[in-house]
């Protein structure tokens, strides 16, 4: 079987070829038919994550591996987590300055939460969150790195995803759009500073990222245009990447962004993100772009991982249709393509679609090797 872990390293490297990697993300599946205590078909039943990308012959982008980091807070800060009964939870944290906490509810669909009660919601939240993110640090456990590799082999690169830029961290975590937007108007000055401190809290683990044997880092953003502008993302999050590439790229790490929203407004700002490449753009009949439209955003050297909207693994869309978009992807992007779902397959998606995807990779990467 092939390596898949070289040939990932080999496309951000340009050397490839015009191999390409096929990578579906299918954790998010797996993980809703065991909380629903439902079987796995296609014969993959019983078998770990591990099994399972190992029977279906494909790679795992394996984010597994952000176990290996691991945040603490000095004295001054104790986290909170508090079962509140009722499948509500309560985490936040105390400090010298007060207490602030967001309230999380579980799904009743797959094993995540949503909040009920954002964490950061008054401009004294805002003071707080900022002490706890300049009390935090991180330190990286090797051990942790050798299980995983112990486990997943040449499944897949070692990859993690780091925290959020600051804007992107409020809207998503810590205080909600609404919430974010209007505390950007009330108090700019305020929200900047925390942004600031999310930024400086995250260089610890960037010094630890460093000097880890990991290479592909993700920026987990979520980006979506419809709320985060084109001037949100310039005075924001560029400025962020900016200074994250200074620090990673001379370390040979290669950085790559989360944009899995409608993204029209922001592919124009593509090649001056300082990023490798992007991750889970989504096209049409999903998203709001189409697969030229990506191609031109991203040029001749940026990488392109996922690209199939997840909509075309459900059985309500022809298998001729997710073919030809796969076609499409590896005719326009073979070579910087690590092919894969945008963003995830979900529950309801078929697990014989993947097959099928797989197997046109393979018979396109098998000719490849047979003309030379």
């Amino acid at each position: 079987m092939e390596n898949f872990a070289k040939l990932a390293v080999d496309i951000f490297e340009g050397k490839a070829g015009k191999k390409v990697l096929f990578q579906p993300r299918i954790n998010c599946w797996y993980d809703d038919k065991l909380f629903l205590h439902q079987p796995l078909p296609g014969g993959l039943d019983g078998m770990s994550k591990p099994e399972m990308y190992r029977a279906l012959g494909v790679s795992n982008r394996l984010y597994e591996y952000n176990a290996c980091f691991e945040r603490t807070y000095d004295k001054s800060v104790r986290p909170i987590w508090e079962d509140l009964g009722g499948g509500e939870y309560k985490q936040g944290f105390s400090t010298p300055l007060g207490e602030i906490y967001a309230v999380l509810r579980s799904n009743t669909s797959n094993p995540g939460m949503y909040y009920k009660k954002w964490m950061v919601e008054t401009a004294e939240d805002i003071r707080i969150a900022t002490y706890v993110e300049e009390a935090s640090d991180y330190c990286y456990n090797p051990a942790t790195y050798d299980a995983l590799q112990r486990e997943w082999g040449d499944n897949g690169e070692p990859t993690m995803f780091i925290c959020r830029t600051g804007i992107q961290e409020c809207f998503v975590t810590s205080m909600g759009v609404e919430n974010t937007i209007y505390a950007l108007q009330d108090e700019r000055a305020l929200m900047e500073k925390y942004f600031d401190a999310i930024e400086k809290g995250q260089q610890p683990l960037l010094r630890e990222i460093v000097k880890s044997p990991l290479r592909v880092i993700n920026y987990g953003d979520n980006l979506h245009g419809g709320i985060t502008s084109p001037e949100l993302y310039e005075r924001y999050v560029i400025p962020v990447y900016a200074r994250r590439y200074e620090i990673l790229h001379p370390a040979g790490k290669f950085v790559h962004s989360h944009w899995d929203g409608d993204v029209a407004s922001l592919l124009p700002f593509a090649q001056k993100s300082y990023l490798d490449g992007i991750e889970a753009l989504t096209p049409l009949p999903q998203g709001d772009v189409t697969v030229e439209q990506i191609y031109e955003a991203l040029g001749e050297k940026q990488v392109l991982l996922d690209g199939i909207a997840a909509i075309l693994f459900h059985d309500n869309y022809p298998e001729e249709q997710l073919l030809a978009q796969a076609e499409q992807l590896i005719k326009l992007f073979a070579g910087r393509l690590i092919l894969g779902i945008s963003d995830e397959m979900s529950s309801f998606g078929n697990i014989e679609r993947v097959r099928l995807v797989r197997d046109y990779v393979n018979r396109y990467n098998a000719s490849l090797e047979k003309n030379g």
